[in-house]
């Protein structure tokens, strides 16, 4: 349990790279690995609390007396669910072990992926162009803005770091439902060889915990998801903007930077053939060539502003996205309000065996309300 609080707190909360239109990412990536490593911490007081109660049972077991059965009683938390007594199930009540899974919490890839690498080229490349560069005089000299600032800075970030988040919870994920499955065949186990009041408290005590425990991988499993969702929607729109830009680049950018040559080439010709600034002829020419071109350049620039329109309508589309993703981790955590039957569950664990989570046809959707049973630690 301490390993997963670590990686809660640790790998689920990177927000390295989370800049321009991803930012509003380094909001709600921390609270939300916050939810999981609290949940684990939880988990890890309650291992510590089911020792106790342990210990103490198998005390008031190794003295018998009057007392017993009260000190029993007062042990475990009655059941406020009907829980049958486990010794009494067919099938997986006797299949139970004792024996620990490994937890394997696996080293995750760079968030700097392939394609987070082909986006940074693609921006840098589009950046350090000679007429890119050659416009933005142009533009700020008309505007007062900058070309730069308005389409391509938002986009320099490092989206990988979705795929990071994606990855990391969806080890979180595994590794729950591989302590959940080994707690199980445990407790199942033990309460297949114990009856009575007190061991059907335990089992019941315990089956809140391993399915209190799914229930979180399944909501890792859910995060997992909404990362990797909002990842490939994110990426598609970056393609997207950078399509437009593109062709905003071939075409407005082009245009603008050959005006505003020429409108600078006109004024050293009119200086060359002797019109110079103390002729007033000179006023004349310049005046003309000077409001013709510039006319024609705010044209220019104006077709390029609404290009950028275009482009920065992408990028709100981007932040929906990154905000569904905030949203999907939401219904995940807000699940947890209404938990399954526990008659579901139990069949759950008879039909398709103790790591039933790692099996095909299981919902993290319908599972992770099952963290509305784990109990108080």
């Amino acid at each position: 349990m301490g390993r997963l609080v670590q990686w809660s707190h640790n790998e689920c909360a990177q927000v390295d790279g989370l800049d321009g239109v991803l930012v509003v990412a380094r909001a709600f990536v921390p609270d939300v690995s916050a939810f999981f490593g609290d949940k684990f911490a939880q988990c890890q007081r309650g291992m510590g609390v089911i020792d106790d109660k342990i210990h103490s049972t198998a005390a008031a077991y190794t003295h018998v007396d009057q007392n017993t059965a009260i000190e029993l009683r007062n042990i475990y938390p009655q059941s406020s669910f009907s829980f049958p007594d486990i010794s009494t199930l067919p099938g997986a009540s006797h299949l139970g072990n004792f024996t620990d899974e490994d937890v394997e919490l696996k080293k995750l890839d760079d968030a700097d992926d392939t394609t987070s690498k082909s986006i940074h080229t693609a921006l840098l490349v589009a950046r350090n162009s000679s007429d890119l560069k050659a416009a933005e005089h142009a533009f700020q000299w008309c505007t007062g803005q900058s070309l730069i600032e308005l389409m391509l800075t938002p986009l320099f970030g490092e989206y990988g770091r979705l795929k990071y988040l994606s990855d990391a919870y969806d080890e979180l994920g595994d590794a729950a439902y591989t302590v959940a499955g080994t707690l199980r065949k445990g407790s199942w186990r033990l309460g297949s060889e114990w009856s009575g009041e007190t061991a059907t408290n335990f089992d019941s005590y315990m089956f809140r915990w391993t399915m209190g425990i799914g229930g979180i991988g399944d909501a890792s499993k859910l995060a997992s998801k909404a990362f990797k969702d909002g990842y490939h929607v994110v990426v598609g729109l970056v393609w997207e903007a950078l399509s437009e830009i593109g062709k905003l680049m071939e075409d407005g950018i082009k245009k603008l930077v050959e005006q505003f040559a020429e409108m600078i080439a006109g004024d050293a010709a009119i200086e060359a053939v002797g019109l110079g600034p103390e002729d007033p002829l000179a006023d004349v020419v310049a005046g003309f060539w000077t409001a013709d071109r510039l006319y024609n350049m705010y044209k220019t620039v104006r077709l390029i502003i609404n290009a950028i329109g275009m482009i920065q309508t992408i990028f709100a589309k981007i932040s929906d996205a990154v905000d569904a993703i905030k949203e999907g981790v939401q219904k995940a955590i807000d699940f947890m309000e209404s938990p399954p039957s526990i008659g579901s569950l139990i069949d759950d664990v008879e039909q398709r065996g103790f790591e039933f989570e790692k099996g095909g046809g299981w919902s993290p959707a319908m599972g992770a309300s099952r963290i509305g049973l784990l109990p108080a630690a």
